[in-house]
């Protein structure tokens, strides 16, 4: 190997061991930092100014309401007695899916299916809330039986317009409640209110959907006959 070639393999050499200094050199100017250490929070509560257990910074654009205050027993009853209501709606429209009959039974096998899943679905949101706000929630059947306070599903076969007639009601008596129950929270736990809205506007849509297969409008003179052996299907407001 001549003069030039030894040259050449150490500048290759050379290279990397300069780039590395070079990094070494730039890295050293750069103040050490540790990402599990919690960085400074100007005029803002931490763990460490407050005693907590938690590194991060309180939520304070939205407070929980306290413990042991009538504001707490607000929602948690709002919150349970929502919960029991929409556990019941669980099985009864899951006995209406499986056991409607008549015309109609495609159409509410499916729809029903649908309700069941969206009431399901505002339970389990319902529930969180309560952990959210300190407080266990009571999902058993017992629980269910006693406090929903619903009128129960017939068991057996159910027509069509036994279905249309009972959901119609029992959707709407549970969204009248929980407009009340919105009522109650809404100025000591806006969190809580802004979800019962939420279920509230899906009740009024479930109840809507079974209300409009018997409801007339001024395009159609509809009494829900044609479901019940040629006699209308009494609904309140019609």
């Amino acid at each position: 190997m001549n003069f030039k070639h030894c040259l050449l393999v150490s500048s290759f050499l050379a290279a990397p061991l300069l780039g590395l200094a070079a990094a070494q050199t730039a890295g050293s100017q750069i103040p050490p930092t540790n990402v599990n250490v919690a960085g400074p929070t100007p005029n803002q509560p931490t763990a460490q100014n407050t005693g907590t257990a938690s590194p991060l910074p309180y939520n304070t654009p939205s407070r929980l309401p306290s413990a042991g205050t009538d504001d707490l027993q607000k929602s948690v009853a709002a919150l349970q007695n929502t919960l029991t209501e929409l556990q019941s709606l669980q099985l009864q429209t899951k006995q209406a899916h499986w056991n409607v009959s008549g015309t109609l039974w495609y159409t509410l096998h499916g729809l029903l299916q649908e309700h069941y899943q969206g009431v399901s679905a505002d339970a389990d949101m319902v529930a969180e809330r309560m952990l959210a706000v300190g407080a266990s929630s009571d999902g058993r059947a017992i629980t269910i039986v006693a406090a929903s306070r619903l009128p129960e599903i017939p068991g057996g076969f159910l027509d069509d317009a036994q279905v249309l007639q009972f959901f119609t009601y029992q959707y709407e008596t549970v969204g009248q409640r929980i407009h009340q129950r919105i009522n109650d929270v809404e100025k000591v736990d806006p969190s809580t209110a802004n979800l019962l809205q939420g279920v509230e506007t899906n009740i009024e849509k479930y109840q809507w959907q079974m209300r409009a297969f018997l409801q007339n409008t001024p395009r159609d003179p509809n009494t829900g006959f044609d479901l019940n052996n040629g006699k209308p299907v009494p609904l309140r407001g019609k």
